[in-house]
């Protein structure tokens, strides 16, 4: 009984252990002082060099003018793009689009997506102080700060799934 006991306690230790480590990814999210700057993903068994060129090859998947999107390129170091977003800004049922600039910054097994701005007609939606939580902002931006949260952590994510060979099923 005792060695049964043991055996047990081993197992659902191994198993917490092994199948408890889900990975968590860092998250674009609004607090007190506005969104995060920046997130850093990692990615397990890839060098520098593979995910840059994974994410020059994202750029170019993703984007409709990869070459107008990319404003800065340093080679197995880092790129910088800057895009439009629609949809993702409503003032009073007012829909605007946001222009964003991001730098992923590249090193062995990781890459860091930094959120540079995050603009539309010169106002930055990137600082604004409890833009979730202030009734005020609520009542006219409505579910905005939601919109930009997923639109930029989807758009990780993407780059993620791209970098580790986890594209969309293209069977066609």
């Amino acid at each position: 009984m005792k060695k049964l006991i043991t055996s047990f306690t081993l197992f659902l230790t191994f198993s917490v252990f092994t199948f408890g480590q889900t990975e968590h990814l860092e998250k674009f999210e609004y607090s007190e002082t506005g969104i995060n700057d920046y997130i850093v993903t990692k990615i397990e068994d890839k060098t520098t060099n593979e995910i840059y060129s994974k994410t020059i090859n994202w750029i170019k998947e993703t984007y409709k003018n990869p070459d107008k999107v990319i404003k800065m390129e340093i080679e197995n170091e880092k790129v910088r793009i800057n895009s439009v977003a629609s949809n993702l800004l409503f003032v009073k049922k007012m829909s605007f689009s946001l222009d964003y600039i991001i730098e992923l910054s590249i090193k062995d097994g990781k890459y860091k997506f930094e959120l540079i701005s995050l603009t539309a007609g010169g106002t930055d939606y990137k600082k604004i102080p409890n833009f979730k939580t202030d009734n005020k902002l609520i009542k006219n931006f409505g579910e905005s700060p939601k919109r930009i949260e997923n639109y930029l952590n989807n758009l990780n994510e993407s780059l993620r799934n791209y970098i580790l060979g986890e594209k969309k099923n293209d069977d066609w």
